[in-house]
């Protein structure tokens, strides 16, 4: 697997940047991140102490560690989970202070009839990728007008009607 490296292909260019990809894809770091996942820990904390010992104080930077969740979120995303939740408080704060929380990609807010807290109705997927990392572009259906829209998979448990609700625009589905 290639990282997309987006708005940090200049760190991601960078030694570091290769170092930290591959930091992140070894065997040993996945069973880390995947086992604080089933744990409902954030998978950054779970190598925390491996990363301050391979890398030191370099990845300390506030654009690295950014870098590093991007990261993570691709090795996440690619091993089959979705973000569960965002902005979690760390307990083990030597590199990150908030993290991301993964779940199983088989959540229940991408099963066809979920509706999340703003009635937005999941109606599925044509196996259409809505991004550039495998995640599927879900149907959704605002049940207050009938707008229908596209979303990730990561967005339906918070997305809101472009139409009616001043949500973002949705993409193709």
């Amino acid at each position: 697997m290639e990282y997309e490296a987006g708005n940090f292909s200049d760190l991601a260019e960078l030694t570091i940047g290769k170092n930290l990809w591959n930091f992140l894809n070894r065997e040993d770091n996945i069973v880390r991140m995947e086992t604080a996942t089933e744990l409902g820990r954030t998978a950054a904390e779970a190598i925390s102490k491996k990363l301050l010992e391979e890398f030191g104080d370099d990845i300390k930077v506030n654009r690295v560690k950014q870098m590093i969740g991007h990261m993570i979120r691709q090795v996440m995303e690619h091993r089959g989970y979705q973000i569960g939740s965002q902005n979690v408080k760390v307990d083990d704060k030597r590199v990150f202070v908030k993290a991301s929380k993964y779940v199983d990609g088989t959540s229940t807010t991408t099963k066809i009839g979920y509706t999340n807290k703003k009635n937005q109705k999941n109606m599925g997927h044509k196996h259409i990728p809505g991004n550039d990392h495998g995640q599927y572009s879900y149907k959704l259906q605002c049940l207050f007008c009938g707008h229908e829209y596209g979303a990730n998979g990561t967005d339906i448990f918070q997305r809101k009607c472009p139409k009616c609700q001043g949500g973002k625009p949705g993409i193709p589905y």
